[in-house]
């Protein structure tokens, strides 16, 4: 899994694929067959130019959330990525048409004028700019609309941990350059990274899992998982699926249990549970 999909969950996955097939579809059945008779071969270029744009414009906005800019200002996140994926989307695009043959900025034109293709280009990004922000709009239309700042809470309701009287800083994280806002919710390894996951924002720290989760109170969360730590007021439940443990969130996220951790949080969460049942912690601090 990529770094883009990591901070996005299942539902928005699906809800954007649903959304660039929808639409791939819809502007193949409403334009000109520049294939000839081969319109298959339409809704495959839209579908692949569709999927580019897209694609961009949730890699900028994952690298923006990664640099820590806050998700309660959505409207902010949002413009920042459509304005840095624009120019990258109509390279990508104008590059494709070049390919597949499409006169594309008046570059077939042997007389055309000197700057005659930066011009053209320019006016190319114009032109290209209100369809790329439909788009990105429509993709990011669950959280604009959401009220939660974090992405598990676009499609689950979010409760808050009750407990945000800790502030997580440099001065107990020295690989963290600011507080982390909200209150710790989970933390969770990505290969060479770790993922600090907080009721108001997520911010991705180079450095090793264990040196993270071993500056972390004992009292404030545990580790249940060689990947995962969890905050004990963050745990809304915890059910056994397929004979496997696993914790609920108050944000709607599912962390798994190991075996190895599985006693640990039957006793941190007083829970007696057997296969295929679930229960709320009655003490889980």
């Amino acid at each position: 899994m990529n770094r883009a999909t990591a901070l996005m969950k299942r539902p928005e996955i699906l809800y954007v694929l649903s959304i660039t097939l929808l639409m791939a579809a819809l502007v193949a059945a409403t334009n000109p067959n520049t294939f000839a008779d081969l319109r298959v071969y339409l809704y495959a270029y839209w579908m692949v130019r569709l999927s580019i744009e897209c694609g961009l414009f949730i890699a900028f906005r994952s690298l923006l959330e990664a640099a820590v800019v806050e998700r309660r200002r959505r409207v902010l996140l949002f413009s920042s990525a459509f304005l840095l994926s624009l120019l990258p989307f109509v390279l990508a695009i104008t590059a494709l048409d070049i390919v597949l043959g499409f006169p594309e900025l008046g570059i077939s034109d042997p007389g055309a004028a000197e700057g005659a293709f930066l011009r053209e280009f320019v006016l190319e990004v114009f032109y290209l700019a209100d369809d790329h922000l439909v788009l990105c709009l429509i993709v990011s239309l669950p959280r604009l609309l959401s009220t939660g700042g974090t992405p598990a809470a676009l499609f689950a309701e979010f409760e808050r941990p009750q407990d945000d009287s800790y502030v997580l800083g440099p001065e107990q994280l020295p690989m963290l350059a600011s507080p982390i806002k909200g209150a710790l919710v989970r933390v969770e390894a990505q290969e060479h990274y770790v993922i600090i996951n907080s009721t108001e924002e997520q911010r991705m720290v180079l450095g090793r899992f264990s040196d993270v989760i071993a500056l972390l109170p004992g009292p404030l969360g545990m580790q249940v998982h060689r990947s995962h730590w969890v905050a004990a007021a963050a745990v809304s439940s915890v059910f056994v699926e397929s004979r496997n443990m696993k914790l609920r969130l108050f944000n709607g996220d599912v962390v798994p249990v190991s075996r190895r951790y599985s006693s640990a949080v039957r006793d941190r969460f007083d829970m007696g549970l057997a296969p295929g049942t679930a229960g709320r912690p009655t003490n889980p601090v």
